[in-house]
């Protein structure tokens, strides 16, 4: 059961995207989106739309993380999204941040984001996991798998199963985490990310990017993926519950320099950091 104090919190409308997610997500409440449209539409660049490269990966990423849908964007706005993926994908952390964000916004059954999901084992190396398309052909050799691009296509998977699509050949990218404890090398027990502290897999950072993503994020991909209760996730809910004050609240340990969501203060409750850990709970039945 939810704690009250913290849902309310959730629920004040200085963020309305975590308010509307924290209504239809946890409470399963109707709600309405007109002041999460007019709050991220006056953060983000009125055209947005025309920016290349990884910012509009991010400005698409922000509209899936306010709980947006495919209603709210204008087609015209999205069309670069789908001519990317069809002539420029590559596998990498990029591209399945962007293939999540649209499964997120309801766009998974346009044509190429159908033939990805379709295909999504072509690429996979023998590891379970993927490199870069434009890397992988320059080598003589199978190379091992890039973890952040492994990271951002296990959120991939997590999106699709909440929208009811299984992908054939997810099971490999799972057991590629799982059988390293998650965040850990497979030769030894020392972090593949090991940056400072704030920035590492293992600490709540959000918004996520290619680079970095946050411990709550992963927890609740693998919650959503069903595996909430799995002995090899124990490390990550122990150290989730480390971030948690003594209000319920969890704390945020690091963000973006420049973000494409408002930012919170590293340091203090967060409410991004709060509604995905409670949402990680919820879906791995503990709440």
């Amino acid at each position: 059961m939810f704690d009250e104090k913290v849902i309310n919190w959730l629920l004040e409308d200085d963020n309305p995207a975590v308010a509307y997610r924290t209504k239809t997500e946890l409470l399963g409440q109707s709600a309405s989106k007109s002041a999460v449209l007019d709050w991220i539409k006056n953060f983000i660049p009125t055209d947005w739309h025309t920016v290349s490269g990884l910012w509009y990966v991010y400005y698409i990423t922000a509209f899936a993380e306010c709980g947006l849908t495919s209603q709210d964007i204008e087609r015209e706005q999205i069309e670069k999204a789908f001519s990317v993926l069809q002539h420029q994908f590559d596998c990498g952390c990029g591209d399945f941040m962007l293939l999540r964000a649209l499964v997120k916004l309801g766009f998974a059954d346009e044509p190429v984001v159908a033939d990805i999901i379709n295909n999504f084992k072509v690429h996979m190396l023998p590891d379970g996991g993927f490199l870069c398309l434009h890397r992988l052909s320059k080598l003589n050799y199978t190379p091992k798998s890039c973890y952040k691009a492994n990271l951002h296509a296990l959120f991939f998977l997590a999106e699709c199963r909440k929208k009811g699509i299984r992908i054939e050949g997810s099971e490999r990218l799972i057991d590629y985490f799982l059988n390293r404890d998650l965040f850990y090398r497979s030769d030894e027990h020392r972090l593949v990310l090991d940056s400072r502290e704030g920035w590492r897999t293992i600490d709540t950072f959000y918004p996520f990017e290619v680079m970095r993503v946050g411990l709550q994020n992963v927890l609740e991909a693998f919650c959503a993926l069903g595996y909430g209760d799995d002995e090899r996730l124990n490390e990550a809910w122990d150290l989730l519950k480390t971030q948690q004050d003594e209000t319920g609240k969890f704390i945020l340990k690091g963000t973006l320099t420049k973000s494409y969501l408002p930012k919170e203060h590293v340091g203090k409750p967060s409410k991004w950091v709060t509604f995905y850990a409670l949402l990680a709970q919820k879906e791995a039945g503990c709440l």
